[in-house]
């Protein structure tokens, strides 16, 4: 009996024995007392138990409760906790639903509908049947493993990793390991897609087409990757039936497919990559036959979806790779609120309609919106697995409401470039299978050949076109031509499609030659007007000559020819560019808009330590926000992500919108003034959404987004700018600027304003300073006893600081005077313990400032009235430093004239206010942490005469000897600073 066929014909608890019989148990009928089977029975008011089979030695007991699910995973798993595993099957008469529990570590649980069980469910027990009898332990693991749908991602990755790895090894060990990477992923790409292609019944109609055919080459000895995997692949897939040979037709009812994915790769023809069937063998049953994939990008417990792919690819990727690229997994969820964002801000602009009516619009589905997004076209700058490409596909074709239009939209409206070619392989992956999701099912069915992504899915740099090409749009000639080759591409096949590639290269040669010849064209004329104008005889008959500035213009535009010249000869040498040229490669798009209509992405978080020292200089010469806010090292250097949103609003086209995921700390770092700064003045800003959360995803990223959608244009006066993707709270654009942009407390930070507005920030009346950085703790903290009394001290670190004292501290070797010069010599002690690390200490990143031993910072940290707080703390807290105790550099210092003035300093800092107003601009750390930097505590607002008023000197002294007066103290910093009821109010709430 199918399985199907005894789910629906259960009435009553009897009928369960038949629903073992077909998941491959031995079916038996034996009625239980629910009191035997222990005190959760009655808890679990059971009406009815009985055995009604067995795998093996695993029993099959069946129970009929008010609550079936609740009571087979508790009965499960109160089995398992005594050692006697048993599956448990729960039901409910007259039609309730079926619920299937076993226990092994975690309780495995399968809830469904028995009269209409979704496929996924019925994967799930496909699994479970096929199952064979071992040791009861063995066959509970077994059978838990086949239906829980709550490990499957982890479980999936898992699988998908080691078999990749496997494929790696075996691969010819002479080829690269990135070569050998991509082509692992590359072959388990085609057959996980398969996996998709069969569930759609177009594998000859059959469930199981893939493993059949696996078994079949197996038992005949024949070779899977050359027999089966390479004719199915490049032969039944990439050929229309017409086409295929005798052979490939004995392949079964097989679609013609076309995209790329089955041609074969570069990569390919360079290495050979037919794996041993043991290898395959592996692949199959332990990987792809282990879980049920489902075309629903959504995704449901227990199936693997097509966005399973953006995990696989973030979490393949080392967890070093991981951050220096700045790759990290976007949320379906996530994409779509972003979109909805981003595309209400383009129907506001194109309809003249507020943000509020487009969105209305845009969630009713509203004809007009789809009349206004007519022609949209979407770019991502840095792809990855093409989570936003998808997002825009997914709202489009829900839109537009016509079937069919899938694969138009897809082909005609989203573009996207990458650095990675395997990011590029999986974008292109999942944009087919969004395409094919509504396809009629069945070996009948009719199956449109899927398009050609790779002339508007790119692998290439979105970052280093030079700037000195300037905005530029392709003449109507060369955009046309371009886009009748894009077109005929797209659908191409076989032998026309090698040739509608050529003529696609050559109208985008063609289009970059004419856009240099162009610029060469224009920096002449400048020439010759420059030089026309030098020799044009002033009032006296003597020519003018050129000024300053006008040689300075003069030898820019003879350079501008030179590079020009240049790269024209290297376009028509090598035949191609030494960037990636966006105006070529989609040269319709600017030709006939100039730009995008939506820029989109979560493009890379890299910090600029990451960045090899050229890529920091090529970016801070090529992007005007990139070059941060000073030299101090790499904290005033932004994240790659800054570059990227520049380079976003440059690609976009008058009026576009820009939407990305960026790192929260664009509100507020000090390295991103210069962006806030122009963002808020020559654009607009619908949505500036901060999302930051402690979670951690599947892999364990921990990020902390925030989202931004901007409009090309500047703002209209008084518009406002949302704070949520929802749009339910606003605060108004005008006023913000490069100073941080405060967006989780509105209220707060409104008082901030009123505060600054008449008190100077904290960072005017003191210096603030990081503390002591030795590049090598393990060497100076606890030094070994041989060293030195007189150059020991006490080290403490931020976690060391309590308010108004210091928690404990490390043994620290100093090799510095008191003034924080350090020491032309060491003692014999000191000297042989650093002796034995001087290679290492000559290595560090300071080293050459000063001699080989010396600690770096030194000098404010022996100033004689410091005030320390925390960098990394969950609320602000600060303590006055006794002589002698060097704080490391995970502690802020502020250094004051006065010992009075440094207590009235520590009893401000540790007030209730204090600490809110700093956390207004404070960067977001995990686990409700805070970074309390030298911006965030210096753009506190801060009365001159509070650091000597005597009051707060008093409760500082009283504080520091113990006494709690806390309440005291927030009364009497909210006196000083005239905070009414409303405005303390502000300030919790902000905390």
């Amino acid at each position: 009996m199918r399985i199907e066929q005894a789910l629906a014909g259960i009435a009553e608890l009897h009928d369960l024995p038949a629903v073992v019989a077909a998941l491959g148990g031995e079916p038996r009928w034996g009625p239980i007392a629910p009191a035997t089977l222990g005190r959760a029975a009655e808890r679990l008011r059971l009406e009815a138990a009985a055995e009604v089979g067995r795998t093996g030695v695993l029993p099959w007991l069946a129970v009929s409760a008010p609550d079936p699910a609740r009571a087979a995973e508790r009965l499960a798993a109160a089995r398992a906790a005594h050692g006697t595993p048993a599956l448990v099957l729960g039901w409910r008469a007259p039609a309730g639903p079926l619920a299937l529990a076993v226990g092994s570590g975690p309780t495995a649980l399968l809830t469904l509908d028995p009269g209409h069980p979704d496929p996924v469910a019925l994967a799930c027990l496909r699994r479970a049947a096929a199952v064979r009898a071992e040791g009861r332990l063995a066959t509970a693991v077994a059978l838990a493993e086949a239906l829980d749908g709550r490990r499957v991602d982890r479980g999936f990755y898992d699988a998908f990793r080691a078999t990749r790895d496997r494929f790696v090894e075996a691969l010819p060990a002479r080829a690269p390991l990135e070569e050998r990477r991509t082509l692992a992923l590359l072959q388990l790409t085609r057959v996980r897609f398969l996996y998709f292609v069969q569930q759609k019944g177009w594998l000859d109609g059959r469930e199981r087409y893939l493993a059949e055919a696996v078994d079949t080459h197996l038992r005949a000895r024949r070779s899977l990757a050359r027999a089966l995997l390479r004719p199915l692949f490049f032969g039944a897939l990439a050929r229309p039936s017409a086409a295929r040979s005798a052979r490939l037709r004995r392949l079964g009812r097989i679609p013609f497919l076309n995209g790329g994915l089955f041609e074969p790769h570069p990569l390919e023809r360079c290495w050979p990559t037919d794996l041993p069937d043991e290898l395959w063998r592996s692949a199959f049953d332990e990987l792809f036959e282990r879980f049920h994939f489902s075309l629903d990008e959504r995704g449901r417990p227990g199936a693997v979806a097509p966005d399973m792919l953006g995990r696989v690819f973030e979490g393949l990727m080392a967890e070093e790779l991981r951050g220096d690229t700045g790759t990290f997994y976007t949320p379906a969820r996530l994409v779509d609120r972003v979109l909805d964002a981003a595309v209400a801000s383009l129907l506001s602009e194109r309809l003249g309609l507020d943000q509020e009516r487009a969105r209305v619009l845009l969630r009713d589905r509203d004809p007009r919106a789809a009349a206004a997004l007519h022609g949209c076209r979407v770019l991502d700058p840095a792809v990855g697995s093409g989570a936003f490409l998808l997002g825009a596909l997914e709202l489009f074709s829900a839109l537009d409401g016509r079937p069919g239009m899938r694969r138009a939209h897809l082909r005609d409206r989203l573009f996207g470039v990458d650095l990675s070619a395997t990011a590029v392989r999986l974008a292109e992956l999942r944009l087919w299978l969004a395409a094919i999701r509504d396809d009629p099912e069945g070996p009948e069915a009719a199956v449109t050949p899927l398009p050609n992504l790779d002339a508007t899915l790119r692998q290439g740099d979105s970052l280093i076109e030079p700037a000195w090409l300037g905005a530029r749009r392709p003449s109507a000639r060369c955009a046309a031509l371009l886009a009748e080759a894009r077109r005929r591409y797209a659908t191409a096949s076989g032998g026309a499609k090698r040739a509608a590639w050529r003529a696609l290269v050559a109208a985008e040669r063609a289009s970059a030659t004419e856009a240099l010849g162009t610029l060469v064209a224009g920096a002449r004329d400048g020439v010759a007007l420059l030089i026309r104008d030098a020799r044009t005889p002033d009032l006296f008959g003597t020519p003018r000559g050129l000024d300053r500035d006008a040689r300075a213009e003069l030898a820019r535009l003879r350079r501008r020819i030179r590079q020009a010249r240049r790269e024209t000869r290297r376009l028509a040498l090598e035949g191609e560019l030494g960037w990636f040229d966006y105006a070529g490669a989609f040269g319709e798009v600017f030709g006939e808009r100039g730009g995008f209509d939506l820029v989109v992405g979560n493009p890379p978080w890299v910090r600029a330590e990451r960045l090899p020292r050229a890529a920091r200089e090529r970016l801070a010469e090529r992007y005007r926000w990139w070059r941060g806010t000073g030299r101090g090292g790499f904290a005033h250097r932004p994240d790659l992500a800054v570059a990227f949103v520049e380079r976003g609003l440059e690609l976009a086209a008058p009026g576009g919108v820009l939407a990305m995921l960026l790192p929260a700390k664009l509100a507020t770092s000090g390295y991103a003034t210069a962006a806030r700064a122009a963002l808020a003045r020559q654009h607009t800003l619908d949505v500036v959404a901060d999302l930051t959360t402690q979670g951690e995803d599947p892999f364990g990223a921990v990020t902390y987004p925030l989202a931004l959608v901007a409009r090309k244009r500047g703002a209209d006066a008084g518009h406002q700018v949302a704070l949520d993707l929802g749009g339910r709270r606003h605060v108004p654009q005008e006023g913000w600027g490069a100073a941080p942009w405060v967006l989780s407390a509105p209220a707060a930070a409104r008082v901030a304003e009123r505060l600054l507005a008449t008190h100077p920030p904290l960072a005017e009346l003191v210096r603030i300073h990081l503390g002591v950085k030795s590049g090598q703790n393990a060497v100076y903290l606890d030094p070994p006893d041989g060293v030195e009394p007189a150059l020991l001290r006490l080290a403490i670190r931020g976690r060391d600081i309590a308010p108004f004292g210091v928690r404990r501290g490390a043994r620290f070797l100093w090799p510095h005077d008191a003034e924080g010069a350090p020491l032309p010599t060491l003692p014999p002690g000191a000297a042989a313990h650093l002796a034995h690390h001087r290679d290492l200490l000559a290595r560090r990143a300071d080293a050459g400032r000063g001699p080989w031993y010396a600690l770096h910072r030194t000098r404010p940290a022996c100033a004689a009235h410091r005030v320390a707080w925390a960098d990394l703390a969950r609320r602000l807290t600060a303590t006055v430093l006794p002589p002698r105790v060097i704080p490391l550099n995970s502690c802020y210092l502020a250094l004051t004239r006065t010992a009075e003035s440094a207590l009235g300093l520590a009893a401000f800092l540790n007030s209730t206010w204090a600490d809110a107003l700093a956390r207004l601009g404070a960067d977001p750390a995990r686990g409700g942490y805070a970074r309390y930097n030298a911006r965030a505590v210096g753009r506190v607002p801060c009365p001159a005469a509070l650091l000597d008023d005597p009051a707060l000197v008093d409760l500082a002294q009283r504080q520091a000897a113990g006494a709690r007066l806390e309440g005291t103290l927030d009364a009497l910093v909210a006196d000083r600073l005239a905070l009414d009821a409303r405005d303390r109010e502000a300030l919790r709430a902000s905390r």
